[in-house]
């Protein structure tokens, strides 16, 4: 399951009246946030997204979770959803955001490749 896992926990009910919406593009992709929908107990975020690649949308769903003082972010598996590298990419995106929010440094992803230098 792609993911990526930031040290340090966000306020997440900051996230989910302020994260940017995008779009962001990368090649021939381009995704943007949809929504995001805050959990009662305020210990999870899920943020639905639209992927454009090859002008086929996908309609990925992440969840933002807080554990063990760390903020991770996957793919939400009650919303099956093709894994191409545009979703992924995303993915990243979605958690690179989240350090403006106080997230920190990588603690630990499978998406590696995809990180901004």
């Amino acid at each position: 399951m792609p993911h990526i896992v930031l040290r340090g926990e966000v306020e997440l009910e900051t996230v989910w009246q302020a994260l940017p919406r995008g779009p962001w593009r990368w090649g021939r992709a381009v995704a943007r946030v949809e929504g995001c929908y805050l959990a009662a107990g305020g210990r999870a975020l899920l943020v639905a997204g639209v992927v454009v690649e090859l002008g086929r949308p996908l309609h990925p769903v992440l969840v933002i979770t807080l554990r063990d003082g760390t903020t991770a972010v996957h793919l939400w598996s009650a919303a099956p959803v093709e894994r191409t590298e545009a979703v992924q990419r995303f993915l990243v995106q979605v958690g690179m955001e989240l350090r403006a929010f106080g997230a920190g440094e990588v603690a630990a992803t499978n998406l590696a490749a995809l990180l901004p230098p």
